[in-house]
């Protein structure tokens, strides 16, 4: 049953407050397309027209797999000094740092990991990491195609985009598998991949992956020699970090306040807010099946605040 209208209106203001005071920009970007996803009942959903797109059997398409690898990002943790995080991965390719209402804000992009990560630190501590399971902040993207959002829909695309230079739909692997290229004068071909009506990847250039169909997950977050015990004892004390399970999440702060549930290439893909303090402060948190792969907030704001605007 699609999420009513007027609760998922509450869910997107309040999530936009929360990551515009706490988190970053990039960081709401990708939330907000995940709820977008589910905003849509079946009835409103997109459809495709036979006349629109050649279809065909790609043959050299690969069956949907999973697989779990080991991140870098699985060694953070919520809360954890942000000098540990290039100690930790490396120098990053691009940082971004700005002033926001919660402080000052730097965004550390790493994205030659095994799965690209956006790490976001406020105030000196991690405040967020992303996984970008979906290869959405590829660095040589053309700047025409940023505005394509991860689970954004088919109409939405055309429009911001124009008609694609080739536009062709696999039907096959119980999939239905777009593949659109868009073409501007003097700069990349861009690949935008859609499965079911939304987007599910996009890339330079007008190769069709084989892999498409799959992603990757990371491994569970695991200790490492260098930690103290201090650090140890602290992540066990309601330490979040890339790679936890749901149930783990659960079983350090119980159900969420907040949730919506969506897909992800037909794997589940939830969007939860816990309550992380008995004072009211929050943190939102992203799983695909089951793994997560993004938090976001410093888990200072108050949900009641967030509501009224403050």
């Amino acid at each position: 049953m699609a999420p009513k209208l007027d609760r998922l209106a509450l869910i997107f203001g309040m999530v936009a407050k929360l990551f515009a005071k706490a988190t970053t920009k990039l960081g709401l970007v990708t939330t907000i397309a995940a709820l977008w996803l589910t905003a849509v009942s079946p009835v409103m959903a997109q459809k495709y027209s036979s006349g629109e797109v050649e279809t065909s059997r790609h043959d050299s398409l690969l069956p949907p797999r999973v697989d779990r690898v080991d991140v870098g990002a699985s060694l953070l943790h919520w809360g954890m000094p942000g000098a540990d995080v290039e100690r930790i991965m490396g120098v990053s390719a691009e940082v971004q740092a700005y002033d926001g209402p919660s402080g000052n804000v730097r965004v550390l992009s790493y994205p030659t990991e095994p799965i690209a990560t956006i790490v976001s630190i406020c105030n000196g501590q991690v405040s967020g990491v992303r996984l970008d399971l979906a290869g959405i902040d590829e660095p040589t993207l053309p700047a025409y195609s940023r505005s394509v959002w991860l689970g954004m829909d088919r109409t939405t695309v055309l429009r911001i985009l124009g008609d694609p230079a080739y536009d062709q739909l696999h039907d096959s692997l119980d999939m239905k598998l777009e593949h659109m290229i868009f073409a501007r004068p003097g700069q990349p071909d861009v690949s935008v991949f859609l499965i079911g009506g939304r987007v599910a990847g996009k890339r330079t250039g007008r190769d069709l992956p084989s892999g498409i169909l799959g992603f990757a997950l990371p491994l569970s977050p695991k200790a490492t020699n260098e930690d103290t015990d201090a650090q140890r004892a602290a992540r066990s004390e309601r330490q979040i970090a890339i790679g936890m399970t749901m149930d783990e999440i659960q079983g350090l702060f119980g159900p969420p306040k907040h949730l919506v549930d969506y897909t992800f290439k037909s794997r589940p893909a939830n969007y939860r807010i816990y309550q992380t303090d008995e004072k009211g402060s929050f943190v939102s948190l992203t799983f695909v099946d089951g793994v997560l792969i993004e938090f976001a907030g410093d888990g200072r704001i108050p949900l009641s605040q967030v509501l009224d605007g403050h």
